[in-house]
């Protein structure tokens, strides 16, 4: 008894203790959603109903906890990426029966607990599976890519969750319980074809309240971002489409303006005011859409810094390579391929799928003096 009081104190130390959390109206929708999955899981397993309580937001990289048949979610999560895997992990321990033990010592708890997480971890893909109807691949990259961003914030200096291994080994217990699921840092990709037989593929028509969630990891950190169509704007007689993201804890509100003839980027904002612009519109795609298309474009962007200008010069040749079938954290979509060179080098700098059924490029690779960002789709809402 005194061992499981010493971990509920360590648990209600960590943030989670009892309170009223002030919820948006799309946070308490998204509560909502939490709970059906729960409710759904419950049933699927044949278990009693487990309510999902709210907790005051914490900065201390803990999502949620499972605790003696209730499951107390950090508010933080609401507006994550990673939600998604953070409550099939916990769910996990629920299904798995993973009560507090007692009659042990702390080291001995805390390495049980560690198996216990990776018992969890499998258990959320199963979950997402067999309760969210995901594909194997899918579930399996949902995990990868939130273990990802873990092991991307430790690297920061974020401490390591108490009862977890390091997500490196948690990654890796994860490969080798579901060694055909792809890998977590590699551009791999299933059923891809070099064919051109498919039609050509039309500039898409985005709508106020489309909306895509992306996962972003490189040397400069890991996270989450939501990108939404707010507006359609005329500026100096060119239409745009004006996409938000922000304000959060660490942004700032940013609008980004994109052609609506061809999705060409022109400028950003960031509250307001203007902070860098492409002259020309900076391209990603030349439309229709076919394999073999190809451009060259030399773009100069002014960034505009604490009332200092400067600018820097991208030239690139572009070329859509083929169509391939990529797995993601959001889903299985059939892509076609855009890769991108540096015309001074002819160093590949950029490559991107673009998915129809999503509107918008679903998966994203891009080399920067400072290393790569790899950048991917976690949920897509379109009209």
């Amino acid at each position: 008894m005194k061992r499981t009081l010493r971990l509920a104190l360590a648990l209600s130390a960590l943030g989670f203790a009892g309170g009223c959390v002030s919820l948006t109206p799309a946070q308490k929708d998204t509560v909502a959603d939490v709970q059906q999955f729960a409710d759904a899981t419950a049933a699927a397993y044949g278990m009693m109903r487990i309510p999902v309580t709210v907790q005051a937001p914490t900065n201390l990289g803990i999502g949620g906890v499972y605790r003696q048949g209730n499951f107390y979610l950090n508010a933080n999560m609401l507006d994550s990426g990673h939600l998604t895997a953070v409550v099939a992990h916990e769910l996990g321990h629920y299904v798995l029966g993973h009560e507090p033990t007692s009659g042990v010592s702390m080291a001995e708890l805390l390495k049980a607990q560690e198996v216990r997480e990776l018992d969890a971890n499998a258990k959320a893909v199963e979950i997402m599976i067999r309760v969210k109807g995901m594909p194997q691949p899918q579930a399996v990259r949902t995990m990868m890519v939130f273990l990802r961003s873990a092991q991307n914030a430790q690297n920061r200096g974020q401490p390591n969750a108490p009862g977890h291994r390091p997500p490196s080994e948690e990654i890796a217990d994860l490969q080798a319980r579901f060694p055909e699921a792809p890998a977590p840092n590699g551009s791999q990709s299933a059923g891809s074809s070099t064919s051109s037989a498919a039609a050509p593929i039309i500039v898409p028509a985005w709508k106020p309240g489309d909306q895509w969630t992306f996962w972003s990891d490189s040397p400069r950190g890991s996270g989450t971002f939501v990108w939404s169509v707010d507006r359609e704007e005329v500026v100096d007689g060119t239409a745009y489409y004006v996409i938000t993201s922000g304000p959060t804890r660490q942004e700032p509100a940013r609008e980004f303006f994109y052609q609506k003839t061809d999705l060409a980027w022109r400028m950003l904002k960031v509250n307001g005011a203007l902070q860098s612009s492409a002259e020309p519109p900076q391209l990603r795609y030349v439309w229709p859409l076919t394999v073999g298309g190809a451009w060259e474009q030399t773009v100069v962007v002014t960034t505009e810094r604490q009332g200092t200008s400067s600018t820097e010069t991208n030239a690139r040749a572009c070329r859509v390579t083929g169509e391939e079938t990529v797995t993601v954290a959001g889903g299985i979509y059939r892509t076609i391929k855009t890769v991108c060179r540096d015309k001074t080098t002819n160093e590949v700098v950029y490559e991107m799928w673009y998915a129809p059924e999503a509107k918008h490029w679903v998966k994203e690779w891009t080399k920067y003096p400072w290393g790569v960002m790899e950048r991917e789709v976690m949920r897509v809402k379109v009209k």
